[in-house]
């Protein structure tokens, strides 16, 4: 009889270790940009976003345990819930980008929920994501209670998708509206490319929520959880650009104190 494993082959030390670097050097290129704008003003941004980098970071850390020793339920819960829950955090942070955008537009009434109020609103389905996720992926290690937290986790996952759907819906209405309005194209405006990068890390983060949906659907020895590549590809990888493009596009550049001061000055 095969020796008890919690996974149905084997994990990657080589992969689990390069994620691990990857996503380490991009919390510290991110710690470093905060460091050297030193944009206190956009602390509670700043520091939210940077909160999400070292959940990955460990996350990874313990997935390169896991894979040394298959059977360990320490390291396997640690990677799962560590890896699961990040998107969570990083949909927090998009939904303040997002109300910065409209504040720094100036067009607060083309957003269909408040600025001020963006955030709070899909935050609360965020938490609920968050802590149904979290508590159905400790619940999964433990054999009895298996089946209830894959359910657990399940619904958990809905009600992220259903939320951040829902804000992603939010923002193209906003793009449409502003468009229309000033009849220019938004690209062309400064907060314009942010934007565009919002939509498109809201469609990774809803593709890797669908992913995990199905994955979880079908099971812990379903095709998608019986190997290994569907989870760098559609978990980790998005959620790795995700995490990096804000160094090349840094919010606090476009929307900072200094920003918004030129665009006035500029009118």
């Amino acid at each position: 009889m095969s020796e008890y494993s919690f996974y149905h082959y084997s994990p990657s030390v080589a992969a689990a270790v390069v994620a691990l670097i990857c996503y380490g050097a991009s919390t510290g290129f991110h710690i470093f940009q905060l460091w050297k704008l030193r944009s206190w003003f956009f602390i509670t941004f700043v520091v939210g976003a940077i909160s999400i980098f070292p959940v990955m970071t460990v996350g990874y850390v313990f997935r390169a345990a896991s894979a040394k020793d298959k059977t360990a339920m320490g390291p396997y819960i640690g990677q799962s819930v560590c890896i699961l829950l990040p998107p969570s955090l990083y949909a927090a942070t998009i939904y303040m980008i997002y109300g910065r955008i409209v504040l720094f537009a100036r067009t607060p009434g083309l957003s269909i929920i408040s600025p001020h109020k963006v955030t709070k609103t899909f935050v609360i389905g965020d938490v609920i994501a968050f802590l149904m996720q979290a508590t159905g992926g400790g619940m999964m290690a433990i054999s009895s209670m298996s089946s209830l937290g894959q359910k657990v986790t399940i619904v958990g996952l809905f009600v992220q998708l259903l939320f951040f759907g829902g804000f992603f819906s939010l923002s193209v209405v906003f793009h449409q509206r502003i468009q229309k309005l000033k009849r220019v194209r938004v690209l062309s405006m400064p907060y314009g490319p942010l934007l565009y990068v919002l939509f498109g890390v809201s469609l990774l983060i809803i593709l890797r929520c669908l992913f995990r949906i199905i994955e979880f659907c079908q099971g812990n020895d379903g095709y998608l959880a019986s190997h290994e590549v569907f989870m760098y590809v559609f978990d980790t990888l998005p959620m790795f650009v995700v995490q990096t493009v804000f160094h090349f596009l840094y919010p606090a550049n476009v929307l900072g104190e200094k920003a918004y001061s030129e665009l006035e000055m500029g009118v």
